[in-house]
C-alpha cells in the first residue's frame, strides 16, 4: 500500500507538464478553500461567524509569513545549493518557532484590544496553528520543486487541501459550531501534510547531521528583505480587513471578504503561471541568456494584465449576481467595489512576480523601501477611508496602494537588472550568495 501511494506521487511520464497540470490544480484548491469554508459558514451558522472566520483567516495568513520568511522562492533559485536542505530546513524550524510566538502575541492584542470573545481568540490561534504546519510543509515543498519535482510538492498538497477541507465542511454542516470544525480542520491537515511529506520526503531531502551556522545567518540575511516585503505587502492587502475589525463588526467584516475573494484568486492564477518556470528562470539568467529572461518576463507580464482584464470585465457583468448566490447574501450594490478591488489585485500579482524576480537576480534588498513606504501608507490612510466611505473608499485605498508599489517595482527591477549587469560575470550572482 505504502509503494502504491508513493507511486502515486513520484512517478510520471512528462515531469514539467505534470508539474503545470498538479501546481494549476492544486493553487486552485488553495486559492479557493477559503471561499469553500466561507461559503459553508454562512450557510450553517451565518454572517457574523463568517466575518469571525475571515478575520482568523486574515491574520493566520499575514503571520505565515513570518514562518515562511521568503525562503521558497530563493531555495527554489538556489540552482547551484550554496546551501544545503538541512540548512534550509533548519532556518525553517526557527522561523515556524517565530511565527508561534507572534501569533500568540496576536490572539493576546485581540483579546486586549479588539475585545474578542474567548471563542473568537481559540479560532483566530489554531488557524495560526494550521498555517504553522503548512509553513514547515512548504519547505519540503521547495526541495521538491529545486529538484524539478513540482509535481510531487503539488500532489501532496491536492491530498493535505481536499481531506481537510473537507472534514472541517462535514463538522460544520453536523455540529454547526465554528470552534470545533476549525479544530478538526486544523488537527486533519497536520496528520495529512506529514502522511504525503513523509511517503517521498527522504528521497530528496537528505539532513546532515551538522548544519552550517554561517549559511543559516546567510539564508535570514538575504531572506529578511523578501520576507519583510512580502509581510508588508500582505499587511498592506489586509489593511481594510484590520481596520474593519478594530472599528466596524463581523456582519461588515463578512461582506467586504466575499467581494475580496476573487481578489486573490488573480494572485493564485498568476502564481499558476510563473511558479513551474521560476528554475528555468533562474537558469537562464545564471548562464546569462538575457533575450530568453526578458521575454520570460515579458510573457508572465502580458499573462497577468490578461488575467486582471477578463476577471474585471467578467465582474461587471456576472460578479456579483455569482457572489451574492455563493454566500447567500445580496451583494448587488457592491459591484463597482469588487471591479475595483480586481483591478488591484492584478497589480498585486505584478508586484509579486517583479519581487520573484528581483530575487532570481538576488537584488531583492532593492524592494525595502518600497514595501516600508507603501505600508506606512496603508497604516496612515486605513482608518480614515474605513470610517469615512465604508467599502467603497477601502476598494480604492487598496487599489491605489497596489498600484504605486507596481510602478515603484518596475523601476527597481529595471535598475536593479542593470546594477547586476555591471557588477557580475556570468553565473556570479547566483554563485557569490
Amino acid at each position: 500500500m505504502k509503494e502504491k501511494l508513493k507511486g502515486l506521487f513520484t512517478e510520471t511520464k512528462d515531469i514539467e507538464k505534470s508539474s503545470y497540470i498538479w501546481n494549476a490544480a492544486s493553487g486552485l484548491l488553495y486559492s479557493v478553500r477559503s471561499v469553500i469554508l466561507l461559503m459553508v459558514i454562512m450557510r450553517t451558522n451565518g454572517l457574523e461567524d463568517a466575518g469571525i472566520f475571515s478575520i482568523a483567516y486574515a491574520i493566520s495568513s499575514l503571520m505565515s509569513y513570518i514562518g515562511e520568511f521568503g525562503v521558497r522562492k530563493y531555495q527554489v533559485s538556489d540552482i547551484k545549493e550554496i546551501n544545503s536542505f538541512g540548512e534550509y530546513h533548519f532556518f525553517r524550524i526557527l522561523s515556524c518557532a517565530a511565527m508561534t510566538i507572534g501569533s500568540v502575541g496576536a490572539v493576546i492584542y485581540g483579546l486586549l484590544c479588539n475585545g474578542y470573545s474567548a471563542d473568537k481568540a481559540l479560532i483566530v490561534l489554531f488557524v495560526c496553528i494550521l498555517k504553522m504546519f503548512e509553513s514547515y510543509a512548504d519547505v519540503i515543498y521547495g526541495r521538491f520543486q529545486q529538484k524539478w519535482r513540482l509535481d510531487i510538492a503539488s500532489k501532496t498538497t491536492m491530498f493535505r487541501l481536499v481531506a481537510s477541507v473537507a472534514s472541517c465542511c462535514v463538522c460544520l454542516i453536523i455540529t454547526h459550531n465554528l470552534l470545533i470544525s476549525v479544530i478538526v480542520w486544523t488537527v486533519v491537515s497536520i496528520i495529512t501534510t506529514f502522511m504525503s511529506t513523509i511517503l517521498v520526503a527522504p528521497d530528496f531531502c537528505r539532513l546532515k547531521s551538522e548544519v552550517n551556522k554561517e549559511s543559516v545567518k546567510r539564508i535570514f540575511v538575504e531572506c529578511f528583505p523578501i520576507f519583510l516585503g512580502f509581510f508588508m505587502l500582505l499587511y498592506v492587502g489586509n489593511a481594510p480587513k484590520y481596520a474593519i475589525d478594530a472599528y466596524l463588526n463581523e456582519v461588515i467584516q463578512a461582506k467586504f471578504n466575499f467581494i475580496f475573494m476573487p481578489v486573490f484568486a488573480i494572485e493564485m492564477l498568476a502564481n499558476f503561471i510563473f511558479n513551474p518556470i521560476l528554475v528555468r528562470l533562474a537558469e537562464e539568467w545564471h548562464d546569462r541568456h538575457l533575450k530568453k529572461f526578458k521575454k520570460m518576463i515579458a510573457v508572465q507580464m502580458l499573462a497577468i494584465t490578461g488575467i486582471t482584464v477578463c476577471a474585471v470585465v467578467f465582474a461587471w457583468f456576472l460578479g456579483t449576481p455569482i457572489l451574492s448566490v455563493i454566500f447567500g447574501t445580496d451583494l448587488s450594490a457592491e459591484r463597482t467595489e469588487l471591479c475595483i478591488l480586481l483591478i488591484g489585485g492584478g497589480m498585486m500579482a505584478m508586484v509579486n512576480f517583479f519581487a520573484v524576480v528581483m530575487t532570481v537576480i538576488r537584488q531583492q534588498r532593492l524592494l525595502t523601501g518600497g514595501y516600508i513606504a507603501i505600508a506606512l501608507a496603508a497604516k496612515l490612510l486605513s482608518k480614515f477611508f474605513v470610517l469615512n466611505y465604508g467599502m467603497l473608499g477601502t476598494s480604492l485605498m487598496y487599489t491605489s496602494l497596489m498600484t504605486g508599489l507596481a510602478v515603484i517595482f518596475s523601476v527597481t527591477l529595471i535598475a536593479g537588472y542593470k546594477i547586476e549587469l555591471r557588477s557580475k560575470k556570468p553565473g556570479q550572482s547566483l554563485q557569490s550568495c
